[in-house]
């Protein structure tokens, strides 16, 4: 019962998180950490019910847990895809850090699990989440396509700056970093 509650309340904030709107990249890229840290903790409760040898190996609710961890799993793995279309920066760090925070409260709320360290360890704690905050809130504002100067060598590689950047195809010769296309276009592998 308390699998096929978290679920449900993950999938409905999933489904508020993943509305078309403003900043879609930071909004699915929660709702990607979310889904992956339920699906971790989930997976916990998987592998408890198999390896407490009390009942049955294969229950119909160690399938329908295992159904769900694969299912928010694979979500998790959507998600995040669809969040890094707009660039990796502060997407792929809010998908780091809500995670294990997804799986954390989902532990401490209902496995049982406890915080050690006493006041000082809480205190650490929420010091480097309040870092990691401010960290994600800075890759979030910085701008994703700066140019950047030439370095001596580089003209005719593509990696010279936008003014001497060639307007057709990308050259065949060897790059120091691959040319992004735009949205829609596959790159040659």
């Amino acid at each position: 019962p308390e699998a096929l509650t978290v679920s449900g309340a993950t999938a409905a904030l999933i489904g508020v998180l993943s509305r078309p709107g403003a900043r879609p990249g930071l909004r699915h890229a929660t709702a990607s950490g979310i889904a992956s840290g339920v699906a971790s903790a989930l997976t916990q409760t998987v592998t408890v019910a198999v390896t407490d040898r009390s009942g049955p190996l294969l229950s119909v609710q160690v399938i329908g847990v295992a159904v769900l961890v694969a299912a928010f799993a694979t979500g998790g793995l959507l998600l995040s895809q669809t969040a890094y279309r707009g660039g990796l920066g502060a997407p792929l760090a809010v998908v780091t850090l809500a995670n294990p925070v997804a799986a954390a409260v989902i532990g401490l709320s209902l496995l049982g699990e406890r915080l050690r360290g006493g006041a000082g360890g809480v205190l650490l704690a929420l010091t480097g989440a309040a870092l990691a905050a401010w960290g994600v809130l800075q890759l979030s504002r910085a701008a994703p396509d700066r140019p950047e100067t030439a370095a001596p060598g580089l003209a005719g590689t593509g990696l010279a700056g936008p003014e001497t950047e060639p307007t057709g195809p990308a050259p065949a010769g060897p790059g120091v970093v691959p040319r992004q296309p735009g949205p829609g276009h596959l790159t040659r592998l």
